[in-house]
């Protein structure tokens, strides 16, 4: 079973990315969040539209860096949230973070689609060594 990630975990990842490199805080539309951490879930007409995990992963990112739910830092929290869904469900992104920022760019100007970026996703991770959110505590 795929783990979703939780508005609190969503808020939480949003927070941390402000305290390390600052921005705005606040959210533009109460109850956005909540619809974010839903969306990779959606079922229409009984069908998963996002069966594997890293296109939910993608639609994370997608979702977030696009949809401007914060009132700043959309592209760092779409980018943290899309790590942390893989890492919450036992896998970990292996690019540098130049690239990850590149790509997060590509799909903030809309250059890169859902199943271009899941594709990209899958070939850019592997099973993590360690368990989700170890350096916390």
């Amino acid at each position: 079973m795929i783990e979703r990630l939780y508005p609190e975990e969503l808020r939480y990842i949003h927070d941390a990315m402000l305290r390390r490199y600052g921005g705005l805080p606040g959210e533009k539309d109460p109850g956005m969040v909540e619809y974010v951490c839903e969306k990779p879930f959606t079922i229409l007409f009984g069908e998963e539209q996002y069966p594997s995990l890293f296109e939910k992963a993608a639609v994370y990112m997608i979702a977030i860096a696009t949809g401007h739910y914060f009132s700043d830092g959309n592209k760092r929290t779409a980018v943290m949230a899309a790590y942390s869904f893989l890492m919450k469900n036992g896998y970990e992104l292996i690019v540098s973070d130049d690239e990850l920022f590149e790509m997060c760019i590509k799909v903030a100007k809309k250059e890169v689609c859902q199943k271009e970026l899941a594709s990209w996703l899958s070939k850019n991770s592997r099973v993590s060594s360690g368990d989700y959110m170890d350096d916390e505590e």
